[in-house]
């Protein structure tokens, strides 16, 4: 999702300008749009930590600019999607829980406009495994220990899956250190917990012996997709950011391109 800051009346303001005025318009009102665009950014990043609880970095550092130019009179906010931008702005090829090289917009969709999230990588790997049915997604158990973030480590994750079996060959190779050192151990503390024969998530073992058979717990359950309320009002906040910045900030760009051109 992109937010895009540009001028309206134009027009107008240009005539009220003097001849040196017009000549520096180009450059301060692409200082001055770029300039809003950077405030947009911190408003939605401030709004992030009130809405969420306990974001983690990847969310907060996950709103990208685009800066306006002489050419473009228009400056972009969006939140990535897998891409990036060099130092002109230029789109570039590209992070999330669950799964590091997500991009943001995957998380975050949700979360802007309610509804229901995509697959996690490790969810589609389990779909090619024929673990985890159409519609089914994967959620914490009630009693794990999350981390700071209110999340699963990836670490631990990996353990759950290696221990219960669950790499394909591609998801193996991938974490190789953590599933070799797990098989090595003939790691069973984590196994796939069955309703029938229908898969209902990954269990853990807490104790071992006579008597332990029950002592056991969910820690990742397979769930119907999951669904989000709208918690970040993007495009509201960005909305009355740039209509409240854009003017002072492109009397600001002016100032500064008449001071530079009078010196």
């Amino acid at each position: 999702m992109t937010f895009k800051v540009t001028f309206s009346g134009l027009r107008e303001r240009l005539q009220t300008l003097d001849r040196l005025e017009r000549e520096q318009l180009p450059f301060a009102a692409a200082l001055a749009l770029t300039r809003t665009a950077q405030e947009v950014q911190k408003g939605v990043r401030d709004e992030m930590e009130t809405v969420f609880d306990r974001p983690t970095r990847a969310t907060l550092n996950s709103l990208f600019i685009q800066p306006a130019t002489k050419d473009k009179m228009e400056a972009r906010v969006w939140i990535k999607d897998g891409r990036s931008t060099n130092g002109a702005g230029n789109l570039v090829g590209q992070e999330g829980q669950w799964g590091q090289g997500r991009a943001a917009s995957t998380w975050l969709t949700p979360q802007i406009y309610g509804g229901g999230r995509g697959d996690k990588g490790f969810e589609k790997m389990l779909r090619r495994r024929g673990v985890l049915g159409s519609g089914q997604y994967v959620v914490p158990g009630d009693k794990l220990d999350l981390d700071q973030y209110g999340n699963v480590g990836k670490g631990r994750l990996t353990k759950m899956l290696s221990g219960a079996q669950l790499f394909t060959q591609e998801g193996y190779n991938a974490n190789a250190t953590d599933s070799r050192r797990s098989m090595r151990k003939g790691n069973r503390r984590y196994f796939m917990i069955r309703k029938g024969s229908r898969p209902i998530g990954i269990a853990e073992r807490l104790g071992y012996g006579r008597g332990s058979r029950n002592n056991i717990r969910l820690v990742l359950a397979f769930v119907r997709r999951p669904s989000y309320s709208k918690r970040l009002d993007f495009f509201g906040v960005a909305e009355r950011i740039a209509e409240d910045q854009l003017p002072i900030q492109f009397e600001l760009a002016m100032a500064r391109a008449l001071g530079t051109r009078r010196r």
